[in-house]
């Protein structure tokens, strides 16, 4: 798989209206159709925390280099989708379509980028750490 089709994002926050006082220490993979938070430090998430770390690409790995392994041993865009949607169990609270937003858009602010998704009555955000990341974000979706 080329990187055009697919971003690693590998230290991110990430926020959501189902949890909106929080912010996520996650990694995301964005695909053009999706996105995926992987949270890679959790508060009242260990459920998943626990399913991640026991996956079979994690093991004795991070989160990030699990999930570049994951990434690297993927043929198809659609297969790392159905492979990471497995991975977090389909929750919607970790898997963003792109199509059923109402608005996507990513904001800048002093070089910091952060991604912004709209979907009725929900949102979800999630902001790269560094600006690099940023700059890559905005390039992967700007295509």
């Amino acid at each position: 798989m080329d990187s055009s089709e697919c971003l690693l994002v590998e230290d991110a926050l990430a926020m959501n209206s189902h949890m909106p006082m929080k912010q996520v220490h996650s990694c995301v993979v964005c695909t053009k159709n999706f996105y995926f938070v992987v949270p890679t430090k959790t508060v009242g998430m260990f459920v998943l925390f626990d399913t991640i770390k026991n996956h079979a690409f994690f093991e004795g790995l991070s989160i990030q280099d699990g999930l570049k392994k994951l990434i690297s041993e993927t043929s198809s865009v659609d297969e790392l989708e159905s492979k990471l949607k497995e991975l977090l169990e389909n929750n919607d609270k970790y898997i963003f379509d792109l199509s059923e937003a109402k608005s996507t858009k990513i904001k800048g602010f002093l070089g910091k980028k952060t991604f912004m998704y709209r979907r009725s009555k929900s949102w979800a955000s999630f902001s790269p750490k560094t600006k690099a990341a940023g700059k890559l974000l905005a390039d992967f979706y700007d295509k």
